[in-house]
């Protein structure tokens, strides 16, 4: 009987040290655990500063971005871009900051080393809202995570097709992903924009369906290759002060071994008067 207990013992420990060594496997590098700020910008009358948190066991628990209300006030309207995505079109000497510029006005922060595969994230304040016509021409944000550095974004180089973006470019952006690494209500927009990439929406929005955008999620990609997660928000949603997460459709399969996020979050916090946009459940999954 003693050594049958024994044995047991034995066993039961073997398979926990194997199970350790098993998520040790899945997140080889260690992180400090905790809340930390990468960088800051400002917008309005406030900043957007990006921040990850990370378990005691080095797992991404949330990575985003927060922001005070003040944020929102006094934002930006004229002109409509702030003219770091441009071409002379026209070529008349002159850039048109309507007609001959596109992605709002934007900022572009890193966050702090975490498990995470997002490396940067670039908001984009669009005033006027964008194509496609009567459903994003609303006033909103758009939040790219990106999972790429800044230099391969920036590589999506301006040029003469739509989207202001180089015409060789454009067409290797839309080359579509496979279909195992993207959600079946995902579909490919081929709407490619200078200086972000190709947009995946969900055919399941309220937005495509009769309803009114308020809250969407949306993916990005290049040459097949998925490169952001993107949020995208109304302002008058932002301002509802909303308390809401919802979940990221998950595809069958994805193509590197990493920490993927379930759901992506949108908190306002009465007492401190911040808000947080961040993705959050992350779980790890093996590339195929």
């Amino acid at each position: 009987m003693k050594f049958q207990r024994t044995a047991i013992a034995l066993a039961l420990l073997a398979a926990t040290l194997n199970v350790q060594a098993h998520e040790d496997d899945e997140a080889p590098v260690k992180f400090k655990p905790g809340m930390r700020y990468g960088d800051s910008a400002s917008m309005g009358n406030g900043r957007f500063t990006a921040y990850t948190k990370t378990s005691h066991k080095g797992r991404p628990e949330a990575v985003g971005v927060e922001f005070h209300e003040s944020t929102l006030k006094n934002l930006p309207h004229h002109p409509l871009n702030d003219g770091k995505t441009c071409l002379d079109l026209n070529r008349d000497d002159k850039i048109d900051d309507h007609d001959e510029c596109v992605g709002g006005h934007s900022r572009t922060l890193y966050f702090d080393a975490n498990p995470s595969q997002f490396k940067n994230i670039t908001i984009n304040w669009e005033a006027h809202g964008h194509v496609p016509d009567q459903v994003y021409d609303r006033p909103h944000f758009d939040f790219h995570f990106y999972t790429i550095p800044d230099t391969e974004r920036l590589a999506v180089f301006t040029g003469d097709c739509p989207g202001l973006t180089n015409c060789a470019i454009e067409a290797k952006a839309k080359n579509p992903v496979a279909p195992q690494y993207v959600h079946a209500d995902m579909f490919n927009t081929n709407l490619v924009y200078a200086h972000m990439g190709n947009h995946y929406a969900d055919s399941t929005a309220p937005e495509f369906n009769g309803g009114t955008f308020t809250n969407t999620f949306i993916l990005g990609t290049f040459d097949g290759r998925i490169t952001f997660y993107e949020p995208m928000m109304s302002k008058d949603y932002l301002d509802s002060k909303p308390d809401d997460c919802l979940p990221v459709k998950q595809p069958a399969a994805v193509q590197t071994d990493g920490w993927y996020p379930t759901q992506y979050c949108t908190r306002y916090n009465e007492k401190n008067k911040t808000y947080r946009v961040s993705f959050e459940a992350f779980t790890y999954r093996k590339g195929s």
